[in-house]
């Protein structure tokens, strides 16, 4: 009689008792069906090219909605698949906001790795003097990580405000005008420290030794700054258009400053009408006299400077040449054949313009 050989190896004997035992097997089997399922899933292929390489999750993105942009970039095949390969490798709740560099994604164990962990990436972004805080708002936000609706929230935020060290309603005039170096991470609270922490350190204390004695206040320098900086194209008339404004505010003469029309308009800048001149508003320096409640934009130090050091002159009015520079002047009547004259020059200009257009 022949007996049945048992193995003798202690992995032979494995082998044996899972080839003998059905549940065992059934276990062996699932469990090779489900890593085999994984892995396939983990090493489908990602593409990425020039255009879709640096990719960008904005704040309270969700997983669904992450994988829809990436499906619409054609990064990955399939929106699900990839939800599922989010799940199996428990990086539904980890992927970040920011912008990613997926070069060295080639598949989606490697993509998810990579959006788990958000690279910091330097972006210089230039803020051009006289920008409107709305203006800013847009300009950063085609570029950062945050939408320009996110940023205008924080304008009139009063806690922050307080933080800052800024005694006025509104970051507006504050955000200072120059060139910076982002991280494309930042958010609003961090890039508008940024613009009013370099405000204060271009601000030193002599300058604000100076605006003491000049009898106004810090919020009323920049208030007369922004004007300026809506008014001028050449520097050199800075302190003189200061200047002006000063002696009308001497005389309790309304400032009358476009700029500052063009402030309140929702659609501006444009070219002014006669109807936006009666519109109510305490930015309205046709209407309202003395200075309006705030500044009007972010002005530049040239146009600080000329609001705490303007030219002494005699000067009332001023009209625009028509070339960026102005006409001024102290007698009322040459002020109007001075804006006679730039007016009959705008209208000839413009009729050329149509002439040309038409041809």
């Amino acid at each position: 009689m022949q007996l049945k050989q048992k193995p003798a190896s202690k992995i032979s004997k494995v082998l044996y008792k899972v080839t003998t035992e059905p549940v065992v097997f059934s276990v062996l089997i699932v469990c090779i069906v489900l890593i085999s399922f994984r892995f396939t899933i983990l090493s489908t292929p990602v593409r990425t090219n020039d255009n879709s390489r640096r990719f960008t999750i904005p704040r309270g993105t969700n997983l669904s909605r992450i994988a829809s942009l990436l499906e619409e970039k054609k990064i990955i095949p399939a929106k699900n698949t990839f939800i599922l390969a989010a799940h199996l490798m428990s990086r539904n709740k980890s992927l970040k906001a920011g912008v990613f560099d997926l070069e060295q994604a080639k598949d989606y164990r490697s993509l998810l790795n990579i959006l788990s962990n958000p690279q910091a990436h330097s972006i210089r972004i230039t803020i051009p003097e006289g920008y409107q805080t709305k203006q800013i708002a847009a300009l950063l936000a085609n570029q950062l990580n945050f939408t320009a609706e996110e940023f205008m929230q924080y304008l009139n935020d009063k806690r922050l405000l307080k933080q800052l060290g800024i005694r006025s309603p509104s970051l507006e005039g504050y955000l200072f005008p120059d060139t910076y170096d982002f991280i494309d991470t930042d958010d609003p609270p961090m890039v508008i420290r940024r613009t009013v922490n370099h405000f204060f350190q271009i601000l030193d204390d002599s300058l604000l030794n100076e605006i003491t004695a000049s009898k106004r206040s810090l919020h009323e320098i920049l208030t007369l700054a922004s004007i300026v900086e809506g008014e001028c194209v050449v520097d050199e008339e800075r302190p003189i258009v200061a200047s002006v404004y000063l002696n009308r505010l001497r005389r309790r003469m309304r400032l009358e400053s476009d700029p500052t029309i063009q402030y309140i308009l929702p659609d501006g800048p444009r070219r002014l009408l006669n109807s936006d001149i009666e519109i109510d508003s305490p930015y309205n320096t046709y209407r309202r006299r003395g200075l309006p409640p705030g500044p009007i934009n972010n002005p530049g130090l040239k146009s600080i400077l000329a609001a705490i050091r303007p030219a002494e002159t005699n000067y009332f009015y001023m009209v625009a040449v028509g070339d960026g520079t102005h006409s001024f002047t102290n007698d009322y009547d040459e002020f109007l054949k001075a804006k006679r004259h730039f007016q009959r020059v705008r209208r000839k200009i413009a009729s050329e313009t149509m002439r040309k257009n038409s041809n």
